[in-house]
């Protein structure tokens, strides 16, 4: 998977749809192409649009549950050909945060440069930020097979 670095303070999501849809979807294209899915509903929610985009790309995206919280061991053994994302909180900014995993491990767009952090490391920053699940989930991210 290719490690893409935020480049503002709320791109994380350009980041991670990149980095899951893998090549020829770079940092530009994402952001581009994202301008054609609404953002939020008309009482101002934020609205998934990449779930949208995915699908219309011709990939799937899954939401799982996650058995293990502590470790979130659910994660060290994706399908084969799949990534998957991570949606959290960041209590002391006030913000939602997403990572992307795949099989050699954890990529956080917000670091710099982003790079590969085994699961066990990626857990107990998550710890020691006092991060937060939104939910018991994860989405595992795959190109769709057949029509």
């Amino acid at each position: 998977m290719e490690k893409i670095t935020q480049r503002t303070h709320d791109d994380c999501t350009i980041c991670l749809v990149a980095m899951v849809m893998g090549p020829p979807y770079t940092y530009e294209r994402v952001l581009q192409d994202s301008k054609q899915y609404p953002r939020a509903d008309a009482e101002g929610h934020g609205l998934a649009w990449w779930k949208d985009y995915l699908h219309d790309e011709g990939f799937e995206a899954e939401h799982r549950s996650l058995s293990d919280l502590r470790a979130l061991s659910d994660l060290a053994s994706l399908p084969k050909d799949s990534r998957a994302m991570l949606v959290f909180e960041i209590p002391h900014l006030r913000t939602g945060h997403i990572v992307a995993i795949d099989q050699f491990g954890v990529v956080d767009p917000q670091e710099h440069p982003a790079e590969y952090r085994s699961l066990t490391d990626f857990c107990d920053i998550f710890k020691i930020e006092g991060w937060r699940l939104y939910s018991r989930h994860f989405w595992l991210v795959r190109k769709r097979i057949g029509p």
